[in-house]
């Protein structure tokens, strides 16, 4: 069996969210390409060591254009994926959060 995604508890894992503010445009064929997804910092109140970044699909549109900062937002269908890695001796996990959407409450 292959563990593609975790499908998490928003409230339990996450808190109330709160919309921060664009990372990155991710594009397809390096700077001049098709925007393929947008990445965003979102704040926890249960999460406050780090931001959490969230990345959606271009077709969800952008974000940054319609919800102001700091404003309490849902995510639509989040998924949550770890990937492991090795620098010598020593192992680490990257996790990356996905979502179909974001929006507004």
């Amino acid at each position: 069996m292959e563990l593609k995604n975790i499908i998490p508890n928003i409230k339990g894992t996450f808190g109330n969210l709160t919309f921060g503010s664009e990372k990155s445009e991710n594009r397809e064929g390096g700077r001049n390409g098709k925007i393929i997804s947008h990445t965003y910092n979102l704040y926890s109140d249960l999460q406050r060591a780090d931001n959490i970044e969230v990345t959606i699909p271009a077709e969800s549109g952008d974000k940054k254009l319609t919800i102001e900062k700091e404003a309490r937002i849902q995510l639509i269908n989040p998924r949550v994926s770890a990937v492991g890695y090795r620098i010598g001796d020593q192992a680490f996990t990257n996790y990356t959060c996905n979502a179909d959407d974001i929006i507004k409450l």
